[in-house]
């Protein structure tokens, strides 16, 4: 026999869509800005190259950023475990 499970109720699954949804809107806000900004960003920290080049890297950074968020954690996380959290 396989055990039962308690029945989810229809409000606490949308509880949880809800939650789940706002958590990852503020987990990608500031990639968000960070993409419609990208042209202004790209004048204000790279005014020497053009216009392509001001947003290929503006682009570049972003993506960069976007890589290295979850390569941090993985990296935080083993050295939590090995230390502890307060110390991480």
């Amino acid at each position: 026999m396989s055990p039962t499970r308690p029945a989810h109720s229809a409000a606490s699954r949308r509880q949880t869509i809800v939650a789940t949804t706002i958590g990852n809107g503020l987990e990608f806000f500031d990639f968000t800005v960070y993409g419609f900004l990208a042209l202004v960003i790209g004048k204000l920290f790279f005014p020497t190259f053009s216009g392509y080049g001001q947003l290929l890297l503006t682009v570049a950074t972003f993506g960069v950023g976007f890589i290295m968020r979850p390569l941090g954690g993985i990296v935080i996380g083993a050295y939590a475990d090995r230390a502890g959290r307060k110390k991480a």
